[in-house]
């Protein structure tokens, strides 16, 4: 099961190469095509060179011709009493007939012009095509040579690339979403409270020497808005870190949060911490067992219509296990693999499950429709690398 990726992989990588071959022989036809097409606009444009000498030449001889028949016009205008009508006549018809030559002959040689132009431009993409087909095959047979030389390093890079890929997409995905969600709630929550307090400022300064009783209820009102608006920045402000996982731990922060959850939405959640979970040294490790807690809460309120939750943190010899069990509706856990297809995660499982898993940890989830879901996690003490 281990190399599977790997396998896929090789056969990705063996298909590409049979894709170069066979580009890089498509890419020898194209120059061979192109050889062929240089050859053959060469002798069109040699053709044509030479066609359009005739055409000037022949041009040439017309102009003296209609220059003679012009002159011969003018000395039988100047002396037309010693020419018979009928020769005025044919002098005239000629010098016609050599007019309408000369234009049908420039007209040729305008057109031979241009064809000869066009070729031209032709045979200079032709060979600029040959020449960046040569440059290709070359650069092919560089990668080809390349991807045939090594294909378990290749494999690696781009099983390392992949992962890293993957893990920056979803790591900006986490951060605008939730920079998003906090734009939202400050928007929603301080921010319209600050205009209100700005508005009822504004009343408290306008009333101040008129109604003395009204200012002191609309103070009054205004100390309710700041109260609250604290309220809702202190919120927000433990949603991005709760502060006292540093200064109190993690066991009192999540009595406290378990407390506030249960009193806010009526379900009754149990706490249970076996073992010292003082050996918790790493900040990470805390926050993440909060995040998954947090996270699973919001889960079982919104999602699972539950009545009940509990919650179990075991501090082992080697690890910590966290198991979450609440007596919802479930849901289908084959439909699991549907739901983490879906980037935003559906019911937070993939961030769960991701923010584990690069915690060095084990994340499972069963679920039953009509009984219940149960979350289990798993993590060692300490995680060797960054900060999640």
């Amino acid at each position: 099961m281990e190399d599977i990726g790997i396998k896929r992989i090789n056969d990705i990588v063996k298909k590409t190469l049979r894709v170069i071959e066979e580009s890089k022989g498509a890419i020898f036809e194209i120059s061979e095509s192109a050889r062929k097409e240089v050859h053959n606009l060469k002798e069109e444009l040699q053709y044509l060179k030479a066609e359009a000498a005739s055409i000037m030449n022949e041009c040439q001889t017309l102009e003296l011709k209609v220059i003679k028949s012009r002159k011969k016009l003018a000395n039988i205008n100047r002396n037309f009493d010693k020419y018979s009508e009928e020769e005025m006549k044919k002098a005239y018809d000629e010098a016609n007939e050599l007019m309408i030559q000369l234009a049908v002959c420039r007209e040729r040689e305008k057109n031979t012009i241009a064809r000869r132009n066009d070729v031209e431009r032709r045979l200079k993409n032709a060979v600029e095509t040959v020449g960046k087909a040569e440059k290709l095959v070359a650069q092919v047979g560089t990668v080809l040579s390349y991807l045939s030389g090594d294909l378990q390093k290749l494999d690696e890079h781009f099983e390392n690339a992949e992962s890293k890929r993957l893990i920056a997409i979803r790591i900006i995905k986490a951060q605008e979403n939730e920079r998003r969600r906090i734009a939202r709630e400050i928007h929603d929550g301080p921010a319209q409270a600050m205009s209100n307090v700005v508005l009822k400022a504004e009343i408290c300064e306008k009333m101040a020497g008129i109604d003395i009783n009204r200012t002191i209820e609309e103070l009054g009102v205004l100390k309710d808005i700041v109260r609250l608006c604290l309220k809702d920045v202190r919120r927000v402000i433990y949603d991005l870190r709760p502060m006292s996982i540093d200064d109190l731990g993690l066991k009192t922060t999540l009595q406290k949060y378990i407390e506030s959850f249960r009193n806010e939405h009526s379900i009754n959640v149990e706490l249970k911490i076996k073992g010292n979970d003082k050996r918790i040294k790493d900040s990470n490790i805390s926050l993440a067992i909060f995040r998954v807690v947090q996270e699973a809460l919001n889960n079982t309120y919104k999602h699972a219509d539950a009545t009940s939750v509990s919650i179990q943190l075991e501090c082992a010899e080697k690890s910590i296990l966290l198991r979450i069990k609440d007596d919802g509706k479930g849901f289908d856990i084959s439909s699991l693999s549907d739901i983490t297809r879906d980037d935003d995660g559906g019911f937070g499982i993939i961030g769960m499950k991701e923010r584990i898993e690069l915690l060095e940890g084990e994340f499972t989830i069963n679920s039953e429709i009509n009984v219940g879901t149960t979350i289990m996690v798993k993590l060692p003490y300490e995680v060797q690398g960054g900060i999640i």
